[in-house]
């Protein structure tokens, strides 16, 4: 396998230097490797760090290798960046110290690494921060943090809040991502390096139980406070690239728009999703040679003090689906938009096969009592390693409507645009002190779209909201009318059988529900690895019936955030096709402003 830049080495033009010892604050040090254009500079840099491993750079960047997320390190050197890419503290060359997942000694290294960086003599003492998902997460953490050398950062994928972002949705322990991300990052360590074959790992390496850790703090409280950037962001006045992808939605989407929400200095804001359909959407648009293009005019602005015009461009940039086409807005949440109610009555719809088969009506609802009794579990539900709350027979694939109770409009008259964050406001009542809301917002679309195999139209889920009933407190500073902000500071068990207000956070979207389809929301307090992986949340041992509410005096309602027609500048710029070449990319991102 080819290494990264040995031709350039082998010519004098690029000087690597590997397992450089960067020390911290508290006498250890973590492991860097330096890549930087010959001579002495100076050169402004990126710095990128995880604990997915350095040593790893040179496998292709494609979707089986996940965690290869630092952008292209050959093309930022070739236009004159040095390239700084570290392991984080107690994980590959990084052998001092623990692995805690983003506590403040991570926080801190971060830190000591950006001043470090800018007192090499081949430093200009502009530094920026590149790299996707974890690389991400702490960009929020060193830009509140301050450090003077940290001049922009470019956060492609990174969540801000782990509690509520990742691990704990709405309260509900996203068990499969947790699990997943968690056991095959301690690998990249303990179990993938060459020298695995012959040496253990030292016994400080990957050694902290993150997940047992997030087991015993099921609550918002100091544990996750320490790890998250969502109470300093307003400390942010550097400039800011956020980039959300809408298939990251139960992982990076909330962070990535809350953090551009509540940064004080310049920003940017760009939302990538494509296609539905297109699962690898997000790293193969970061490992795009146009997309780099693109990120290369906001670096030598910033960092080379260039004259890009790229803050000529419209400040967001959003990616509405399902056809993926992206629209220019000046500013997110969308200015003008109202909250459009739709309200949930009894059926039948005639139009699901969801347990109740209940109706979406854009009138509130007339009657004087009206409700939907929902019991699990069910007898065919599968726990681990079984399909949840889905179900599967000869010929079918798996399904999970049928377990769920849901809610359906009409067949729409016109076309239906929806763009930013959704909210269910839901009265229920259980026979038990605790339960659980799983709600998705789905696109349903006439049976005559469906594929003449198909025994149901394919639905794709356009959102998805979680909570956690003994977690429903909501603090109003902070909430708005698209988002409303739970507290988890505490747990706040149920009068079984008293009807309780319940508002529920949908993540948000961009979407556009075609005439002809209909407006579908789910509800259940379980979900299934087949389907909803790898935000599918624990089950446990919940046992009974909950009632959803819906007549005149609790109206529950689903808001559709309407978006007015002038929130939008210009035209769509439609997506690029699948398996387009690169050179396509710029044409929707990266057109430097004379070109468009």
């Amino acid at each position: 396998m080819p290494k990264l830049l040995e031709n350039e080495v082998r010519d004098g033009s690029v000087v690597i230097e590997r397992d450089v010892r960067i020390p911290t604050r508290d006498g250890g040090f973590v492991a860097a490797d330096v890549y930087r254009p010959a001579g002495p500079g100076p050169f402004p840099a990126l710095y990128a760090v995880s604990p997915y491993g350095k040593d790893f750079v040179d496998l292709p960047a494609i979707p089986a290798f996940r965690h290869r997320e630092t952008g292209d390190i050959a093309f930022y050197v070739s236009h004159g960046y040095a390239y700084v890419h570290a392991d984080t503290r107690g994980t590959g060359h990084s052998t001092f110290g623990d692995w805690r997942v983003l506590d403040q000694s991570e926080q801190d290294d971060v830190y000591d690494t950006i001043e470090w960086i800018a007192d090499r003599p081949w430093s200009s003492g502009r530094i920026g921060m590149i790299g996707e998902s974890y690389y991400a997460i702490p960009m929020w953490q060193a830009a509140a943090a301050r450090p003077p050398h940290l001049t922009t950062i470019v956060v492609y994928d990174g969540a801000v809040d782990l509690y509520r972002d990742a691990i704990y949705h709405g309260g509900l322990l996203s068990v499969g991502f947790l699990n997943w991300w968690h056991t095959n990052t301690r690998a990249l360590t303990l179990l993938d390096p060459v020298e695995r074959l012959t040496t253990p790992a030292p016994a400080n390496q990957a050694a902290f139980d993150f997940i047992g850790q997030a087991l015993r703090h099921p609550s918002h409280d100091e544990f996750w406070r320490e790890r998250s950037a969502a109470d300093r962001l307003a400390d942010i006045d550097i400039p800011v690239y956020s980039i959300a992808n809408w298939n990251q939605a139960g992982l990076h989407l909330r962070g990535n728009l809350y953090g551009y929400e509540q940064v004080r200095g310049p920003r940017k804001l760009l939302i990538n999703g494509g296609p539905v359909g297109d699962a690898h959407s997000s790293i193969n648009i970061f490992n795009d040679q146009g997309f780099h293009e693109h990120l290369l005019d906001w670096f030598d602005h910033w960092l080379k003090q260039a004259d890009t015009r790229i803050l000529d461009e419209p400040a967001v940039r959003v990616s509405v689906r399902p056809d993926g086409s992206h629209r220019a807005a000046r500013e997110w949440p969308l200015p003008g938009t109202t909250m459009r109610p739709l309200y949930l009555t009894s059926g039948p719809s005639g139009a699901t096969s969801s347990l109740n088969d209940g109706r979406l009506t854009w009138d509130p609802p007339a009657a004087d009592e009206d409700s939907t009794d929902y019991s699990y579990p069910a007898d065919h539900w599968g726990g681990w390693p079984g399909l949840g709350n889905a179900t599967a027979g000869p010929g079918r694939p798996p399904e999970n409507l049928s377990n769920q109770t849901s809610w359906i409009t009409e067949p729409l008259t016109e076309d239906l645009t929806v763009a930013g964050g959704l909210i269910l406001e839901l009265f229920a009542s259980s026979d038990q002190v605790d339960t659980q809301f799983i709600v998705r917002v789905v696109d349903q679309p006439p049976a005559t779209d469906a594929p003449e195999a198909a025994r149901a139209p394919w639905a794709p889920v356009v959102s998805r909201g979680w909570l956690r009933a003994a977690h429903r407190g909501t603090d109003p500073a902070r909430s708005t009318d698209q988002r409303p902000w739970h507290r988890h500071d505490q747990a706040e068990p149920l009068v079984p059988g008293q009807v309780t207000a319940f508002s529920i956070e949908i993540l948000p979207t961009a979407w556009v529900f075609a005439k002809g389809h209909r407006i579908r929301v789910d509800i259940a307090n379980a979900d299934s690895p087949a389907l909803d992986a790898p935000w599918n949340h624990h089950y446990g041992t919940r046992r009974g019936t909950d009632t959803y509410h819906h007549d005149r005096a609790r109206p529950s309602r689903l808001l559709l955030p309407i978006p007015p027609a002038d929130a939008w500048i210009g035209e769509p710029t439609p997506a690029r096709p699948s398996g387009a070449p690169a050179a396509g990319l710029p044409g929707v991102l990266g057109a430097r402003v004379e070109d468009r």
